[in-house]
């Protein structure tokens, strides 16, 4: 699709440039260059030049008396060229002229103008100079009518796969029409100026009165040396003439084939919104895969091109704006693509690939700078830079696409191999109608593609099954990308669905005995699994130590570091609070973590001792206890903790917590905070948790209670 759509665009540029060279001041006639053409321009037989106006009778007439049903204009026409304007009178003689039927290829065409100097200038007074500033082709067919004929029109009706095909032989200029001299604008959208749109069938009403029975039909279109079309109107048009109801249901026939011949196009273009809508919210689901992301944007970009091309092909886009704006939007979506390939390699940042990001600002240009076209020297110029600067990124990007697509696919990667195939289809889809063009050229008669099928009266170009496959390979893709992050999912959840089951093992659910202390503990884990810890041990009669802490991170590697821990801590021996944090510091050298934690002494006869490692400091009775500070564990490889001494009394109370209780936020961002704590802390071990939690849990939670019981409580 790319590199079709690519191709339409320059081609259509390049019909815009004809129509502005056509538009433009006169100019002098094009050097010859060798080119595939059936056209050789000859001097006229010497036999008569093109003279003035004069009265004469012309010696072959198509018959049209018996106009029942539209007749093909298919013979008797008369070829000329030269810039004498007064060959569109029907006085004009035109009897030294090659007479021409369609079905025939036309060998030379008679430059009349050739060894004629005083031949140009006309019965209407221009100068030889003015007459010479354009010249044309001239087609001439005499009519003969019956008397009293009713309304009559002419349709010139173009072939439906020459007006959707890019490569094929070119159509030429839309011609200008005159019927007794008098030019005819046609009917149908932008009548009044159908050389700045594309061409379409279209009706002219000739407006001949029921009494006339001759009439000189003229076909007019500007001359370019070695420019084929000019020989190849008939190939490329069929010219009806008849009743205008009876033309206009040809006509209407013509507009369902077009649509037809385009549904497949606009049903790709639907197909890639709803891709796009399933690639934007798989995006939104897994927001790490931004290839996701790149490749919705493409398709998006590449949706309205089918209906841009559409609508060009109707004839309701001027033709610089159709080019500008199917030329942008392929520019954008090459980039898009560039992109993709990118994130969905994960390549490295490459200064190639640096070169074409960086680069690639200049193809946003492309198109606005199209519409500027004819506006000067130095707007041309620069549009000249823009394009040449832009062609070369396309090129750049395509070799750098496909070289890397060959490369990951001989690396055996089965994704960069599947996306091969559309794009071979698509060189193919572009190659074919270049070969249609050349066989046209040739034969002198459209060439039909082998490749087209047909469903019912629907043709499926090659280059529609380019775009479909390119579909289904990144449906089959995100096929198999899914089933692979399923897999990936299901292993990651029986791994942290284990990782919970040791870590409910390790730390405690029940109460233990804690003799002359009253414990309370609630832990809420974020996740699945989760990265806070704690740990009580009574040391007999003489008291107990609890251990408090939260490891960096979150989820499997984090849990394997709260296992590691707690293993640690429940081979430990020792009873310093110091000496507790340095051995688990020791456990977690090498491992690349940090943990903040907590160790605190608990002494039968209210001692207590309490060593930090970079946790939140505890409170005493609602007021925070002041600590010397430290280092969380795992920053250094040896560390000495300091410890503070603190006696208990009886009903004294210790509030131990994670700093998943201060980091509750709200929707607003509004955190739950250490003022709340603090005013929270006489509270329950479950009320201090349940409040943080429905106030917007971010973090795990983790809330301790330690309460001095009274000799009386302790009996």
């Amino acid at each position: 699709m790319r590199l079709r759509i690519l191709a339409a665009a320059l081609f259509v540029v390049c019909a815009a440039a004809a129509l502005l060279a056509q538009s433009a001041p006169p100019i002098a006639k094009l050097p010859s260059t060798p080119a595939r053409s059936r056209l050789r321009v000859s001097p006229a037989k010497p036999a008569r030049p093109a003279g003035p106006t004069v009265s004469f009778t012309p010696s072959v007439v198509f018959d049209a008396t018996s106009i029942g049903s539209p007749l093909i204009l298919d013979r008797d026409w008369h070829v000329g060229i030269t810039a004498n304007l007064a060959a569109e009178s029907p006085r004009f003689d035109d009897s030294a002229w090659l007479i021409r039927n369609p079905q025939n290829s036309v060998p030379e065409i008679p430059d009349l103008d050739a060894n004629s100097p005083g031949a140009s200038s006309s019965s209407t007074g221009k100068s030889e100079a003015d007459a010479n500033s354009h010249r044309y082709t001239w087609l001439r067919l005499h009519l003969g009518l019956a008397p009293n004929h009713g309304p009559i029109s002419l349709l010139l009706e173009l072939p439906v796969t020459q007006n959707t095909s890019v490569g094929a032989t070119s159509p030429g200029l839309n011609p200008d029409v005159f019927v007794n001299g008098r030019q005819i604008q046609p009917d149908g959208p932008h009548g009044n100026d159908p050389q700045h749109y594309q061409q379409i069938s279209r009706i002219y009403d000739l407006n001949l009165a029921p009494s006339e029975t001759s009439a000189t039909l003229v076909l007019r279109s500007i001359y370019i040396s070695h420019y084929s079309s000019q020989t190849n109107l008939f190939e490329n048009r069929t010219l009806l003439i008849g009743n205008p109801a009876d033309l206009e249901r040809e006509l209407n026939l013509w507009s369902n084939r077009n649509l037809l011949e385009r549904l497949p196009r606009l049903v790709y273009s639907l197909m890639l919104v709803v891709l796009a809508v399933f690639l934007f919210i798989l995006y939104s689901a897994q927001k790490g895969h931004t290839e996701y992301l790149w490749l919705a944007l493409h398709e998006l970009v590449q949706a309205p091109i089918g209906f841009v091309e559409y609508a060009g092909s109707a004839a309701h886009l001027d033709i610089f704006w159709y080019a500008a704006m199917l030329l942008q939007l392929v520019l954008i979506s090459a980039y898009l693509f560039f992109e993709f390939l990118v994130a969905f390699l994960s390549l490295k940042r490459r200064w190639y690939i640096v070169a074409l990001r960086y680069s690639a600002p200049i193809l946003a240009l492309a198109g606005p700078s199209l519409l500027l076209a004819g506006l000067g020297r130095a707007i041309a110029i620069l549009i000249a830079v823009i394009f040449i600067a832009s062609f070369t990124w396309v090129i750049g990007s395509f070799l750098f696409i496909f070289i890397t697509l060959i490369n990951a696919a001989l690396r055996r990667n089965f994704e960069a191999g599947l996306f091969l195939v559309p794009i071979v289809f698509g060189v193919i889809g572009v190659i074919e109608p270049i070969v249609n063009s050349i066989i046209s050229e040739e034969t002198g008669k459209l060439s039909q593609s082998p490749l087209t099928l047909h469903a019912g009266p629907i043709p499926i170009h090659f280059a529609a099954f380019g775009d479909f496959t390119g579909i289904l390979v990144i449906v089959i893709i995100i096929f198999f990308r899914f089933l692979h992050v399923q897999r990936d999912q299901e292993r990651v959840t029986n791994e942290l669905a284990a990782a919970r089951t040791v870590q409910e093992l390790l730390i405690p659910r029940e109460k233990p005995a804690t003799p002359g202390f009253e414990v309370d503990s609630v832990y809420n884990p974020a996740n699945e699994v989760g990265g806070d810890f704690f740990h009580i041990q009574t040391v007999g009669l003489d008291g107990m130590i609890v251990v408090i802490g939260d490891v960096a991170g979150k989820g499997l590697k984090a849990a394997m570091n709260v296992s590691l821990l707690m293993g640690a801590l429940r081979r430990s021996q020792d009873r310093s609070p110091s000496k507790i944090l340095e051995s688990l510091n020791r456990v977690l050298a090498g491992t690349e973590s940090f943990t903040t934690c907590q160790a605190i002494w608990f002494g039968a006869n209210g001692e207590m001792i309490i060593a930090n490692a970079g946790h939140l400091p505890p409170y005493l009775n609602s007021q925070e206890i002041s600590l010397p500070g430290g280092l969380p564990l795992g920053v250094l490889a040896d560390v000495n903790c300091e410890e503070a001494r603190f006696y208990l009394h009886p009903g004294d109370r210790v509030l131990l917590l994670s700093d998943g209780v201060v980091e509750a936020r709200q929707s607003s961002g509004e955190l739950f905070g250490f003022d709340r704590v603090r005013h929270f802390s006489q509270q329950s071990a479950f009320y201090i948790a349940e409040a943080a939690k429905s106030f917007g849990q971010q973090d795990d939670i983790t809330v301790l209670t330690v309460r001095r019981q009274t000799k009386e409580m302790a009996a």
